[in-house]
């Protein structure tokens, strides 16, 4: 039932990271997220996976993990995600397109749920300088 759904999806600050996720369990999540309402049916949003130890570590350096605990820099090694779902918006269709990322994040932190995954939404990417 969706209320069970519901009442395990909690954010996770700390993974498996040996757990491998598979590129098609990526893609069944966002499937769902395809099929997920999407402001005036306009499909502004894009993914991009990471299931790659190398790719995943260039993300994660990019990440703010807590704003209540500026100190803390996230999870450690051993402890961090082992895939990761980027949510780009398309602004050329409109700046208002991105409110849809919320109820499509949601949504695939469900089906990662129903798959016996747990996740965690973030907002806070800050791009690394070349070099």
């Amino acid at each position: 039932m969706l209320k069970d759904l519901v009442s395990k999806c909690r954010t996770y600050r700390r993974f498996y990271q040996e757990c491998q996720i598979s590129k098609e369990d990526l893609l069944e999540l966002i499937d769902l997220a395809r099929l997920t309402a999407s402001t005036a049916n306009s499909q502004a949003l894009k993914f991009k996976i990471s299931n790659t130890p190398e790719e995943n570590a260039l993300i994660f350096d990019t990440l703010g993990w807590a704003g209540a605990l500026p100190d803390w820099d996230g999870p450690g090694e051993g402890e961090r995600p082992s895939a990761y779902i980027i949510i780009l918006c398309d602004l050329s269709l409109g700046k208002n397109k991105l409110t849809d990322d919320g109820i499509v994040a949601q949504t695939m932190m469900l089906g990662a749920v129903e798959k016996g995954y747990g996740g965690c939404m973030l907002g806070k990417c800050t791009a690394k300088p070349a070099g």
